[in-house]
């Protein structure tokens, strides 16, 4: 114990107030009447972070159906783009032809299900990931009124919440990569790093303005209510259905329609998943403007300038070095690493580090501490290592070899992850005198904000 929260600083919990302003209106008009009637469906003695684990564990059965029914993230092998008339497109590469091992592994369990195939995941499943993910939304956002509701919120429960969102940041985001039928892709690793790139700037913000913001459109609230549409509809359409072109879907023939045809550049037929994809990514951008914005304003009025920004936005390098270390080992070892489904614990490795480098910037948060610089995770210098050597080719050297190199940073990703949160909640729990999600209400003080 003390190892991350040393005796010096833990007085400094005492301090830690809750702050939060959400500019939703869906979530002061339609949620948040639904979560006040839900949370009085939960009794008074269970403990509020025992509400966030119950959500999160939702999203890990999704999670595991996924594994089952759809490693590979696509229907079958990716076909060519049928928005093109079967041409190729680029946008779309096609899957690996070969098999890997834990693809082997999954395609037999299936046979033993009596599935036709490991790749071809049923309708409903994808009626599972909705109904879970809006679950998943739900209880997040009533764990924290059950701690107003029975006066027991605290700093752990603004660690816990925060850390069951970065875990499941990395989950969904594969799962949505299945009902889009991205596959194992550069867009799915698109995907994976512009969603945790929109998490890690909220907390980024949050730990410059003390404050968490929630924009008018933001993405725990519509963000999530928008990928539970999409899980919709792919249960109705199927995941093949987000490869069609949005042209094609308003009846618009691009080759044979003459206005079209008339203008001087090419329209392209963009897939509704690509349209998706752009859609998000303008909400990056919103979110990249109005977190900067938020942290000037937070800045000193005496001193601030534009150049007084530097500091805040060098703290993001820590992510951006971390980013940028996965994605050159996904390049360094791409036939093995992103077209085979060893691209899934890989993307865990990623997951937990992520997950591990948020929980230290809420805890520095918490504890009133500096910035938690790059050399203090671990994770990413694991991460730093693996991209080396990639490249550079002495230990992952063979497709075995990059196996077994991925299997152990997850391992070791693990364990570091799994210490970090045993010793930070023993330590917030001893200070406080409680437990971590006891049913009990007496032995559950200070857990949500």
């Amino acid at each position: 114990m003390g190892i991350y929260i040393p005796a010096s600083k833990r007085d400094r919990l005492l301090k830690y107030r809750y702050s939060s302003t959400d500019l939703s209106l869906t979530s002061k008009y339609i949620l948040n009447p639904f979560w006040n009637k839900l949370v009085l469906a939960f009794p008074q003695t269970m403990a509020p972070n025992a509400i966030t684990l119950l959500g999160l564990s939702l999203i890990f059965v999704n999670f595991l159906t996924l594994l089952y029914y759809n490693p590979t993230l696509s229907v079958g092998f990716k076909p060519l783009h049928v928005s093109k008339g079967g041409m190729w497109d680029p946008l779309f590469p096609p899957t690996a032809s070969e098999s890997s091992t834990l693809h082997s592994i999954f395609t037999w369990l299936g046979v033993r299900a009596g599935a036709e195939s490991a790749e071809a995941a049923p309708r409903w499943l994808y009626w599972t990931f909705s109904v879970g993910l809006f679950a998943y939304q739900s209880l997040d956002a009533i764990d924290g009124k059950q701690a107003r509701r029975t006066g027991t919120s605290g700093p752990l429960g603004e660690l816990f919440d925060h850390g069951c969102d970065a875990l499941n940041t990395t989950l969904a985001c594969l799962l949505t990569a299945s009902a889009l039928n991205l596959g194992l892709s550069w867009w799915t690793v698109a995907s994976l790093v512009a969603t945790n790139m929109n998490f890690y700037l909220t907390t980024w913000e949050e730990f410059h303005t003390g404050t968490l913001f929630l924009s008018a459109f933001s993405g725990p609230v519509e963000g999530i209510l928008l990928v539970v549409g999409v899980f919709a509809v792919t249960g109705f359409k199927g995941p093949e259905f987000w490869d069609t072109g949005i042209l094609t879907i308003f009846g618009i023939d691009p080759p044979t329609n003459s206005v079209l045809s008339a203008l001087p550049f090419h329209v392209k037929n963009l897939p509704l998943n690509d349209c998706f994809l752009v859609f998000s990514t303008v909400g990056l951008l919103f979110n990249i403007v109005s977190a900067t914005h938020n942290v000037y304003l937070s800045l000193p009025a005496k001193s601030r300038t534009p150049s007084s920004l530097v500091k805040p936005i060098t703290r993001l390098t820590p992510w951006l070095v971390h980013t940028a270390a996965m994605v050159s080992w996904l390049h360094a070892r791409e036939e093995l690493l992103l077209r085979t489904t060893l691209f899934i614990p890989f993307t865990l490795f990623w997951g937990i580090a992520f997950a591990h480098h948020v929980q230290l910037l809420i805890l520095a948060h918490l504890t009133s501490s500096p910035f938690p610089a790059a050399w203090q995770h671990p994770l990413l210098v694991l991460s730093a290592l693996g991209a080396l050597d990639a490249r550079l080719g002495i230990v992952q050297t063979s497709h075995e070899r990059v196996k077994y190199t991925v299997l152990a940073c997850l391992a070791l990703g693990t364990l570091v992850y799994g210490h970090f949160v045993v010793e930070v909640i023993g330590d917030i729990c001893e200070f406080y005198d409680i437990k971590c999600v006891s049913p009990f209400l007496s032995l559950s003080l200070g857990l949500a904000p």
